[in-house]
């Protein structure tokens, strides 16, 4: 049986792009747990390892019933192993791939377990910032010795802080770690970004559990990234909307505001009005889940979406992608469905946060020019002072030189 460290693996889990994951066992305990080794090539940079380990220090103090335990990190044989909880379940993609669109009542819960683990992590001190929220960071946990499509007794939000590994492991801070479908228009454009960017992520996957589809759809990533920066969402339908608790709508909206400002102040804030919604909901029966409706028949919120602008950070193709198969669980891999990868991927910074200055180059080319023109309007004009035919042949010549480039001979 092969070891990392002391622990015994027992089987691989999944691979995917940023590593690989495997179920083990402690040595001395016999405690079962989830390893997740990073790529190779995803350690190169010192700071980067350092900027690893420091984080999995971090979190590993976050302790939450919805939050994924980070148990250890290590340094072993040149490759950095995260120590994690193991789960028995699904991730919300899985869930949502089967299933479609959820209740209201799953959904209002749902988002509420999520909203009380990034709390947690935003009151840390400095805050986390998850930076990846999307389905597939997201696990249903089921009772142990249950089918992994059993009715879910818990939710475990995962791989927080990762994102924030990933751009250390690059070696820069110019860029953006996430996931196009569930990115905030911060990340997008490489500003500065705090917890509220998880709210709006937050925001993105209720809207897909009411809906069954991501607000924001494309196969181009670059008209995704355009909608997510200047598109109003969708209205929801008619039937996702009757019986939605008075106020809900209204929360979902406010998360996916476009100017952070605009958006709850915090996670706890979001917590403190579903709990009202949830406590409002009461016994209500839950809706049955249903198929994915067609997008077709949604009409915007809003008659008039802002002034389209193409994205200052361009997608970066050489980037490493994580996929979906990075999580620490006993389930089967979702099926694969039709729609936009959900990928982590990292975006170039293009000085989004700065106003654009004029390059000096630039400013000196401008002012000779304009230097060169009232010179030369002044030389016409004063030609055409003069009297007689010499005067009017002088004047077009010398339009005939400016025109052509060339310096006009003396005048007599």
């Amino acid at each position: 049986m092969d070891r990392i460290g002391e622990y015994l693996v027992r089987r691989l889990i999944g691979e995917g792009g940023m590593g690989k994951v495997y179920e083990a066992e402690e040595r001395l305990s016999k405690r079962r747990v989830a390893l997740k080794v990073l790529r190779p090539e995803l350690t190169r940079h010192e700071d980067g390892r350092r900027l690893f380990l420091n984080e999995m220090q971090i979190l590993a103090h976050l302790e939450h019933p919805n939050l994924v335990r980070s148990l250890a990190s290590m340094e072993t044989d040149g490759q950095l192993v995260m120590v994690l909880e193991y789960l028995h379940g699904r991730t919300l993609r899985q869930e949502l791939t089967r299933r479609g669109a959820l209740s209201w009542q799953e959904a209002l819960e749902h988002v509420a377990r999520i909203a009380e683990a990034l709390t947690v992590a935003h009151e840390q001190e400095p805050s986390i910032v998850h930076r990846d929220l999307k389905p597939e960071n997201v696990m249903l946990t089921v009772a142990e010795g249950d089918a992994e499509d059993a009715a879910p007794v818990g939710l475990k939000v995962m791989d927080f802080g990762i994102a924030k590994v990933l751009e250390g492991m690059h070696g820069t801070n110019t860029q953006s770690i996430g996931t196009l479908q569930y990115m905030s228009p911060e990340q997008i454009d490489a500003r500065t970004i705090d917890a509220r960017s998880d709210l709006y992520s937050l925001g993105l996957i209720f809207y897909e559990m009411l809906s069954g589809d991501p607000p924001f759809n494309s196969p181009s990533p670059r008209e995704l990234l355009n909608l997510q920066c200047t598109a109003a969402p969708p209205a929801l339908d008619d039937e996702v909307r009757k019986g939605l608790p008075r106020g809900v709508e209204d929360t979902l909206f406010a998360m996916l505001e476009k100017k952070a400002d605009d958006r709850p102040e915090s996670a706890r804030a979001v917590v403190e009005k579903l709990a009202l919604f949830r406590a409002a909901s009461g016994d209500a029966p839950g809706r049955p889940s249903r198929a994915r409706p067609s997008r077709d028949s949604r009409e915007s919120r809003e008659p008039a979406p802002p002034t389209p602008r193409m994205p200052s950070a361009p997608l970066r193709t050489d980037a490493p992608a994580e996929r979906t198969g990075d999580t620490m669980h006993s389930g089967a891999p979702a099926p694969k469905p039709e729609r936009p990868r959900t990928d982590t991927v990292a975006l170039v910074e293009q000085n989004a946060a700065r106003p654009r200055e004029v390059p000096t180059w630039l400013a000196i080319v401008a002012i000779v020019a304009l230097s060169l023109v009232a010179g030369m309007t002044t030389y016409i004009v004063r030609l055409k002072t003069t009297s007689g035919s010499d005067a009017s042949t002088t004047t077009t010549a010398s339009a005939s030189y400016w025109r052509s480039g060339e310096k006009p001979p003396a005048t007599p």
